[in-house]
């Protein structure tokens, strides 16, 4: 028997290499959930919920990852319709209905992950404001797109059981063309929202561009969105479908390693430090004894110089993350930017008072 269900062994398919794609994939996903996971829980003890998001997501990706796997052995992936075997209609039918909520959770999670984050850093005002927004109307366009995939045909069954006669069902080109359109747009505003931050923040060009590049790595995923379009065009069968969930495949999972990507940036910067001397590594095991620095919430662990009594200072610009102040250059780190909630200002007054001697 070939690969697929009642079919031969020389039967053309595409199974093994969907099969292949998406199990390392989701393994290549999985590895950075995890790396996340440590970054946020033991580095930085401050797992919040766009790390609870991108852990739920890589649970669709994988859910949507095993449908597909088993959607290759009823037929999917099969090079020519003629090779379907027609005991294998239903379930391939069936499958392919069951994977699309998984996909489209998929989307929304690792998009909201990345939204959420940015309220991380982005302070108060419209601009935040505009990112709420977005993040709702992120929702809104996944729950539509939801609500109407599930209810493609009337009566439902009619998606996997070709023995129902009676019933209609939305043209699938046009929809799923709009909806990747649809998507396109979002990925966009979802992937530009932090440039003009960053753009406009204080922090070195060499980490600036560095952050930039993170983040824009994000734009890839639309590339993927213009591919899956062009599969939509020529969806004319069943089995035409297998790019389609192929390229589906490639998008949520690379989705969520572009998420976790920005935050593993304080595992570097922890291995770093650790490889150095034996100063940085008694430093370290200082900060150990009395706190970890980085439980602050920060890289940095560069605190105001003390002010000499009696003398004056300019006031400072100081940068505020989580509870731990950073100075001018320090707050350019990559876990400040991403981490803190907002770049504010802070004035120290010294304030002496000079007793007249008797």
């Amino acid at each position: 028997m070939g690969w697929t269900y009642n079919t031969d062994d020389n039967v053309p398919t595409t199974g093994p290499l969907i099969t292949g794609v998406c199990v390392s994939l989701t393994l290549l996903s999985l590895i950075t959930v995890c790396l996340r996971a440590y970054v946020r829980i033991g580095l930085l003890k401050a797992f919040g919920v766009d790390d609870a998001i991108i852990s739920v997501t890589w649970f669709c990706a994988a859910g949507f990852a095993v449908v597909t796997i088993v959607q290759t052995k009823w037929g999917l992936g099969l090079k020519n319709i003629d090779d379907l075997p027609d005991e294998n209609i239903f379930n391939f039918g069936l499958v392919q209905y069951m994977g699309a909520p998984f996909y489209i959770t998929s989307i929304l999670g690792f998009k909201l992950a990345l939204l959420w984050s940015y309220l991380r850093f982005i302070p108060k005002g419209l601009y935040r404001n505009v990112t709420i927004g977005v993040i709702i109307s992120t929702i809104l366009h996944s729950c539509a797109f939801l609500i109407v995939q599930v209810n493609l045909c009337q009566p439902i069954s009619l998606q996997w059981d070709p023995t129902i006669t009676e019933g209609s069902c939305l043209p699938g080109v046009p929809f799923y063309t709009s909806m990747a359109s649809l998507t396109i747009v979002f990925d966009v505003i979802v992937m530009g929202l932090p440039f003009p931050i960053l753009l406009k923040s204080r922090i070195q060009n060499r980490k600036k561009l560095v952050l930039l590049g993170l983040f824009g790595l994000g734009l890839f995923i639309t590339v993927i969105q213009i591919i899956r379009i062009q599969t939509v065009k020529q969806l004319a069968n069943r089995l035409d479908s297998a790019p389609l969930i192929l390229w589906s495949a490639v998008e949520n999972n690379l989705g969520i390693i572009v998420a976790n990507i920005p935050t593993l940036a304080p595992l570097v910067k922890y291995y770093n430090e650790k490889s150095q001397g034996s100063n940085q590594m008694s430093g370290y095991a200082n900060h150990k004894t009395t706190g970890s620095r980085y439980a602050n919430g920060t890289w940095s662990n560069r605190t105001p110089k003390a002010m000499e009594l009696g003398s004056t200072h300019d006031a400072t610009e100081m940068g505020s993350f989580e509870g731990h102040i950073v100075k001018g250059g320090d707050a350019d780190s990559t876990e400040n930017i991403l981490e803190g909630p907002g770049i504010t200002k802070r004035v120290e007054v010294v304030i002496t008072r000079n007793e007249l001697r008797s």
